[in-house]
This record gives C-alpha cells, structure tokens and sequence, in this order.
C-alpha cells in the first residue's frame, strides 16, 4: 500500500520547547513514521511518500498556505500510484481546512484524511498516533473516498471515528474533541475493527464544487463575507461596500431575536443586492414564530450543515467568481445532513 503523507505542522509535528511551550518542529513529522512502524511493524508493507508545503502552528493558517495545500493534494489525487492521502494537521483550524479540501476534493477516487493530536506525539495523553493509525486502516480496508477526518475523541468507551470532512462542528470551548453535525459521523472502529455508521446519510444528485483544486483561489483577507453570532443584546452594523454574503449562525433552536435594527440591517442588505444566509435551522425540529419572521426579512435558511463548512463554500464561491444563489442550496461535497435518507434541492 502506498500512502502519501502531507505535513502541515500543528501538535501532531510539534514538540514540548524547554520554556515548556509546544513549537512545530519538522523533526516531529518524522517520529509520527517511526512511531507507527515500532508499534505495528512493518509487516502491512506500507509506503509512505512524504512532502511538506509548509509547516506552521494552524492557528496561524492563513489564505497563502490553504492554496499550497490545495496544489499538493491536487497534485496527490491525480495520482494512480497511491492507495491514499494522509494530511497532518493543527486541530484549532481542522474544520476550515478540512471543509475547503472536502469541496475541491470530494469527488476523489481515493481518500483522503486529515490527521491531528491533542499533544504533541511525546505526550503519553497524545491521541495522535492512533487518529494515524486508523487513517491507514480506512485506507487499505477501502472504505470510502473523498476527504475524511480520522480523530479519537476523549473519555471512556470513545472509539477512532471516522467523520466526512464537511460536516464537523466548531470545538466546544476548552475541548479538542471532533464532533460531527447531528452526530452524523461516518463511520468508526471498535476493537480494531471498521463499523459504519447505518445513520449517516446523504443527499441525492450531490454535485461537485465547480473549481479546479489545483486552480482554486482564496482572497488573502475574505472582506467580502460579513459573518454573524447571535449573541444577547446584538447590534448590527452598517453593511462594508464590498460585502458580496452575509452568513448568520442561529441559537441552537434555529431563531436569532427579531429586532428593529436587524429590520434596518436586512432593508440595506435588499437595497445593495446581497443575499443573507442562515445556518442552524433543523427541520427536524418545530419552528419559533421568530424563524417565519426573519424568512420574511429575506433571510434564507440553508439545510443543516457545519456552519464552518458553508463559511468555507462561501469564501471558495466569492473568491472564484462562482455566483451565489444556486450553490448555497445545493448539496456539495456532502455538507448537508440528509435527515431519513433524501433532501429536497
């Protein structure tokens, strides 16, 4: 089997400095290959490829190095010679990277997992070298393609978990777990072996994000895209000239609160032309008057789906010139959850 490994850096290629700071440390990369085959030998007959765009703590991720990654794993995807692609990766910003690859990348033949650690690998508490591990399983057991996430969350019974890279949620405040919208994680391992997950679903007629990975732009500082918390007491600013979107994130009940200044923020959006879209919205569940009150103030709730991910789809859209309306209501990549098996377009 042979597998190319992209290094990103993040804790997973760093080290514990002597003023007891984690710092990336390319040698780190490095000990992740050893460290796989003192444990599990060599007897799998693995081959790892190996090749690093750059290397940097992800929280410092910026538009320059997501294009980078873009090149490299698009040049990897072509490739007929591997059996898979492994990229390490921070944990702060794995969903913003793994959303913007499941996009370019979610028609690929192959698959393709990102990999990260919540301690640097010489950390006995490091889940590491396991989320490693099971990428590989997943891999040589052929059990999807596309771009996947593969992390073994904290606390007694977690198992290695397999989760579609478009559907993660932001971490909760002080956890590093990975979590998958409406749980609707793809697949996962107990006792070493492969177990999907019969609750996952996905929508019909899915179609492919319509840019070339390696020819995908992202703008240096996504002005264009004003992005919105609900939060007690919120105000709404006037509208910049060069906003294009407006991406709301709601309460978990799917309402944000209806007010006279969010009246005056939807008029100016209508009068300069600018669509304003909504992300937690369940159709599961019943809806709050003020859900039909701000669908009349022209906001447009999308499916449900990782808000990160349609942030993502939103800054790919604005900075490659794809227009807006179609595609933020339309399944791409598998970002939308797809309650009992089908979704409406």
């Amino acid at each position: 089997m042979r597998v190319q490994v992209i290094f990103t850096g993040g804790t997973i290629g760093s080290r514990l400095g002597g003023d007891q700071r984690i710092h990336p440390d390319p040698a780190a990369q490095y000990q992740l290959l050893q460290s796989y085959f003192q444990r599990y030998g060599r007897e799998k007959g693995i081959e790892f490829i190996t090749e690093e765009p750059y290397y940097i703590l992800s929280e410092n991720l910026t538009a320059k190095e997501l294009e980078q990654l873009f090149r490299c794993a698009g040049r990897a995807a072509r490739r007929k010679d591997l059996d898979g692609i492994v990229i390490t990766h921070g944990t702060d910003t794995l969903q913003y990277t793994g959303a913007l690859l499941g996009y370019l990348l979610g028609g690929a033949a192959l698959p393709i997992l990102l990999v990260s650690a919540d301690y640097p690998l010489e950390d006995g508490r490091s889940n590491g070298q396991d989320n490693f591990r099971y990428a590989l399983e997943f891999i040589s057991g052929g059990y999807g393609t596309g771009v996947f996430v593969s992390y073994c969350n904290k606390g007694m019974g977690q198992a290695p978990t397999i989760h579609r890279a478009t559907r993660l949620q932001k971490h909760l405040a002080y956890s590093a777990d990975v979590i998958s919208v409406g749980d609707a994680w793809y697949g996962t391992f107990r006792d070493g072996i492969y177990q999907s997950n019969s609750a996952y679903r996905t929508a019909a007629g899915m179609a492919a994000f319509p840019v070339d990975p390696e020819k995908a732009r992202l703008n240096a500082l996504p002005k264009e895209i004003l992005k919105m918390e609900p939060y007690v007491g919120m105000g709404y600013p006037a509208i910049p000239q060069e906003t294009k979107a407006i991406l709301m994130e709601s309460y978990h009940s799917g309402t944000i609160g209806i007010s006279r200044d969010l009246e005056r923020f939807t008029d100016q959006a209508r009068e300069m032309g600018i669509p304003i879209y909504l992300t937690g919205l369940s159709r599961q569940a019943m809806e709050y008057e003020t859900v039909q009150e701000y669908r009349q103030l022209g906001i447009c709730p999308l499916a449900e789906s990782a808000p990160i991910a349609q942030y993502c789809k939103l800054w790919l859209a604005v900075s490659n010139g794809i227009p807006l309306g179609q595609l933020m209501k339309t399944s791409v990549a598998e970002d939308f959850i797809c309650p009992g098996g089908r979704m409406d377009q």
